[in-house]
């Protein structure tokens, strides 16, 4: 019998997914463009930022390093360390939301000037970070006190073919994104590529069933 998550902590994960953008995107341009990208961000009131991989990009491999984590233990049975990787990544970002929304409201914003993106956070930040950072919390508490057995997930062909497309993926990220007009087409269509791989990247490690009877945790 294959474990799949339920329905919130299916939810929780995909928008565990969506957070991570603002990691996976810099980090890939970072080490792909070379220095003619420069990415910038706030965090508790301290401006972040570099130009290629100089700067704060340090960070955004320790923010890469444990968003895995959290996604990788969290598709693959849901097993501790996972709630407090999930609680480490979800309060921190709810109390961030709040901050800026209460002290920058008109710079808490999501940029991209590659493809022309601009969106306002001030009120939507608050209300998805926090939301979502008490639904974990809930989905936490609930799963702790259940005591599940453990479950052993399974690395099927899905898998496996889904990660082969993920490296095959990076010789033509680089191409688009090292040679391409900085925010011209080849730069739009390497962002849009680096956005495709990292949903890639979670389907790779959803556990897909090998033709047995699914349980999901209830």
């Amino acid at each position: 019998m294959t474990w799949k998550p339920n329905r919130i902590l299916k939810a929780i994960l995909i928008w565990t997914m969506l957070t991570m953008l603002i990691t996976w995107l810099p980090l890939v341009r970072g080490a792909m463009d070379g220095n003619s990208y420069q990415w910038g961000n706030s965090f508790w009131g301290m401006q972040l930022g570099g130009s290629g991989v100089g700067g704060d990009y340090w960070l955004l491999i320790v923010q890469a390093v444990l968003g895995l984590a959290v996604l990788y233990f969290g598709w693959r049975g849901a097993r501790p360390p996972f709630h407090w990787l999930l609680l480490l990544w979800h309060v921190p970002l709810a109390v961030q939301a709040f901050y800026e929304a209460f002290t920058h409201p008109e710079d808490y914003r999501f940029q991209g000037d590659t493809l022309g993106v601009d969106v306002s956070l001030a009120w939507v930040g608050p209300l998805f970070f926090g939301g979502f950072a008490l639904l974990a919390l809930f989905w936490v508490v609930r799963d702790l006190k259940k005591n599940r057995e453990k479950v052993s997930i399974e690395w099927t062909r899905t898998n496996r073919i889904l990660f082969v497309i993920v490296l095959g993926l990076l010789p033509i990220q680089f191409v688009l994104l090292r040679f391409g007009e900085q925010h011209g087409p080849r730069d739009q269509a390497g962002v849009i590529l680096t956005m495709l791989q990292w949903l890639l990247i979670n389907l790779a490690l959803f556990p897909w069933s090998n033709g047995e009877t699914a349980r999901k945790d209830v």
